[in-house]
């Protein structure tokens, strides 16, 4: 098997988003289990809206999707990281300032958002005692790395980790994640410290930084 990255495209977004529902299922995941109950996680309301958030952040000069693919198996993609990353003043300067983003809501209606909600404050409470009002400006922070079931533990997550690491170590910057249980051993082989652990919905997450 041959693997190389590349940046995603828009019509990547759909299969990143199936191979995401594929990564973390919700026996696996205490997020997703407590976010989307029951086969909610498997919807098709829920796959759409997930899509739709894709395409937005997509556009975004602050979001960098890399895809994994496999040259063996007619590029098929195995893998894939969104990068939350730090914009340049002068990009900025050009846009006239931050952008003003409203991401469609993964919470369809009838949806018990109560969840949701705890999920942002317990991630947005730990950004500002990790990094101050500023939040994760100066920082290149791992939203989410997602390898197919299929093709885990063949290096795949490390290939995609190692990029973003690189990339912000060419700017200066560290990294900065929450981990799950799950990812927890590959963080760490890659140099990520543990700052806190994080109870979320029961379940020990931790935030890691790599400093520079």
């Amino acid at each position: 098997m041959t693997i190389h990255l590349r940046p995603a495209s828009e019509a990547d977004l759909a299969t990143i988003v199936d191979l995401s529902t594929a990564a973390f299922p919700p026996e696996q995941d205490a997020i997703v289990r407590h976010l989307f109950p029951g086969d909610l996680h498997y919807s098709e309301n829920i796959r759409n809206a997930r899509i739709a958030r894709k395409l937005v952040k997509f556009g975004l000069k602050g979001n960098i999707i890399m895809v994994a693919v496999d040259d063996a198996s007619n590029c098929k993609i195995v893998g894939y990281a969104v990068w939350e990353v730090p914009v340049s003043s002068s990009a900025e300067d050009k846009s006239g300032g931050e952008e003003e983003v409203r991401l469609p809501p993964l919470a369809q209606e009838g949806m018990d958002k109560a969840p949701f909600i705890e999920l942002i404050r317990i991630l947005q409470e730990d950004v500002r005692e990790q990094f101050g009002e500023k939040g994760t400006a100066d920082v290149w922070t791992l939203d989410s790395l997602g390898v197919h079931p299929e093709h885990q533990r063949k290096g795949i997550g490390r290939l995609l980790l190692d990029w973003g690491i690189k990339e912000a170590s060419k700017q200066g910057r560290g990294c900065y994640l929450v981990a799950t249980p799950a990812g927890l051993p590959l963080y760490r082989s890659a140099g990520f410290e543990d700052v806190k652990v994080l109870d979320i919905f029961g379940t020990p997450h931790v935030s890691m930084r790599k400093r520079v």
